[in-house]
């Protein structure tokens, strides 16, 4: 929450203290789960993950595979944030459009991006495209959605009182519909985001040859269940920065559109 004034220092200490705090937790579980568990083969501690981490991040032709995934991600988001905007902008704006594509929407938005990998190996191939194809799929309608409600949300006050005043369709949409659906459009890209790191990996699962989820794959060929969960920190970590990045930038970029807004 949005807390200025001589308390907010404070508060920012508290809530990394707080984080440290949960870290610290979710690390004894781990450990306290894997000794139960007595078979370090099967649930490594996170000493072990720790290490093979290490050997994952001092290995150029490895490490290039969070990079490989982070290229993905970043190309299918902003394909699919641009398509869900667009999708979302008509239907909320066009009332021949929403008759004609919001059922479709409503409906492909509920078949998960998984079953879309091997149809799109066979249209597209195995490589970047079908990949990319997951990715721009799983995050153009949680865009798409919250774009329509954000222009369904606008004050009719405000067009109203821009009607008054003589101010054309075009002028009231650019100028009050818009700017209110903002905060909607970020809060849709920022879901999206997430679903773009967890559809690439089930994609490169079953139709990559390279990064991260290939490289968590791959490694049950020889067992390699500390290299697994390697790979599931990696991503952990590469989503967690994304999502804190993305939240930064646009609330400080986007700061005018969200004046009377509570702040996360």
């Amino acid at each position: 929450m949005n807390r200025a004034g001589p308390g907010a220092g404070h508060w920012r200490w508290q809530r990394l203290a707080l984080n440290v705090l949960a870290i610290l937790l979710a690390v004894l579980a781990w450990h306290g789960a894997a000794l139960w568990k007595d078979n370090l083969l099967i649930f490594p501690t996170p000493l072990t993950c720790l290490s093979a981490l290490g050997d994952v991040l001092s290995d150029p032709e490895r490490r290039d595979q969070l990079l490989i995934t982070l290229r993905r991600v970043v190309v299918g988001f902003a394909l699919g944030s641009a398509l869900g905007v667009a999708v979302g902008g008509l239907i909320g704006s066009v009332r021949s459009v929403a008759l004609t594509l919001e059922p479709v929407v409503h409906f492909l938005r509920s078949v998960t991006p998984v079953a879309w990998i091997v149809p799109a190996t066979i249209w597209l191939g195995v490589g970047e495209g079908s990949l990319r194809f997951i990715v721009v799929y799983a995050t153009v309608f949680p865009v798409a959605i919250n774009t329509l409600t954000g222009l369904t949300q606008v004050p009719v006050n405000k067009v109203r009182m821009a009607r008054t005043f003589g101010a054309s369709r075009l002028r009231i949409h650019a100028s009050i519909v818009l700017p209110s659906a903002v905060p909607y459009i970020v809060t849709g890209m920022r879901l999206s985001l997430g679903y773009a790191f967890m559809s690439v990996v089930a994609a490169e699962m079953v139709a990559g040859r390279d990064g991260i989820g290939f490289l968590i794959y791959d490694s049950r060929i020889f067992f390699d269940t500390a290299t697994m969960f390697a790979g599931i920190l990696l991503l952990g970590a590469a989503g967690l920065l994304a999502d804190r990045v993305f939240s930064v930038v646009t609330h400080r970029g986007l700061a005018r559109f969200y004046a009377g807004q509570v702040n996360t």
